[in-house]
């Protein structure tokens, strides 16, 4: 692959363009100047380089209300892990299109080498934490969760249900406005 303009460089690689601008100023991965003076990365020299594995702090809220829960973990992160990268996401647990949750996933698959740090497992995601983690155990990496407190298995999947309850209790009232198009829809089968 060529060299390519940073907007490019960030979609391929999952990074955030601070993240990218850094890592190039510190010879994480190669970069040329056009005639504009713009950086042009080489985002193959970026997954040669990588000899070690890098720190990367998840932290998540459910709602935009907790905006201040999410100031708090990202303190605490950055007060345990000073050069860890962190990575932020407000949203449910149960969502897998988090863009932060997304951009870890594309680096796994990718084959970095990431040492994930949560405070606790249902930061990352509800269910599907041990994908996470097995994917990151084949890179050289792991995951590593803070408050490994387990819970017994009965509150375990009461949380877990009402997770799942809230989920579909917060699509009901959307669903509610598209009925009349839902049954109006000839494509559709007819109860």
């Amino acid at each position: 692959m060529a060299y390519i303009p940073l907007r490019k460089a960030v979609e391929f690689l999952g990074l955030h363009p601070n993240t990218l601008r850094k890592y190039a100023d510190e010879g994480k991965i190669e970069t040329i100047r056009n005639e504009a003076g713009q950086r042009l990365y080489n985002v193959e020299s970026y997954g040669r380089k990588a000899t070690r594995s890098t720190v990367v702090c998840y932290c998540r809220v459910s709602s935009p209300k907790q905006r201040d829960d999410l100031a708090r973990q990202v303190q605490f992160m950055r007060d345990r892990y000073p050069e860890a990268e962190i990575i932020q996401d407000i949203g449910s647990g149960l969502n897998f299109q988090r863009k932060g949750l997304q951009s870890l996933l594309v680096r796994l698959m990718r084959g970095d080498q990431l040492q994930i740090v949560v405070a606790c497992r249902d930061r990352l995601c509800r269910f599907g934490c041990e994908l996470f983690e097995f994917m990151a155990q084949q890179n050289g990496g792991e995951l590593m969760v803070l408050d490994p407190s387990v819970h017994c298995p009965e509150s375990e999947l009461t949380a877990d249900l009402l997770a799942i309850l809230h989920l579909f209790s917060r699509r009901m009232p959307g669903l509610r406005s598209y009925r009349k198009a839902i049954q109006e829809d000839p494509n559709l089968p007819k109860p």
